[in-house]
């Protein structure tokens, strides 16, 4: 059976779609501080922006399927990103902005054979880990 985890949004993105958004207004309200073509662009390409960056927000999903492949699927205009189980090395986890002792954002680091990496942020990484883990155990038990 497939597993499939959804991402983690993080405070920054939500920072970032704010910051968009206010440049996308002041451009609307004053279209005197360009020409009003380079305006228009300038305001097409920042809701273009915020379009892509929420559509990657909302679908972004890894799917541990049962063909031992972890899928990481980053939206409609994305390639998905396939990575057989047995190609990872090992999963490390890294804080981000600690506070006081507290990291206010987490990530996992897939290090893979071939020493490339892929971060990533599932909802619940105790459970990713798990399920990998229990994957891989499972086809070790098998080829046995």
């Amino acid at each position: 059976m497939n597993r499939q985890f959804h991402s983690k949004v993080s405070f920054s993105n939500y920072v970032l779609l704010a910051a968009l958004l206010s440049v996308a207004i002041y451009f609307v309200w004053n279209t005197e501080a360009l020409t009003r073509p380079v305006s228009g662009i300038l305001i097409a390409a920042i809701l273009l922006i915020m379009v892509i960056l929420i559509e990657r927000m909302i679908h972004t999903t890894y799917t541990i399927r049962t063909d031992r492949t972890l899928v990481i699927h980053r939206g409609r205009f994305a390639k998905e990103v396939v990575i057989p189980l047995d190609e990872i090395a090992h999963i490390d986890r890294i804080n981000h902005l600690r506070i006081g002792g507290r990291a206010l954002r987490t990530s996992l680091v897939l290090v893979l054979r071939n020493n490339t990496e892929h971060y990533i942020t599932p909802i619940n990484e105790e459970d990713f880990i798990q399920c990998i883990i229990q994957k891989r155990k499972k086809t070790e038990e098998e080829e046995d």
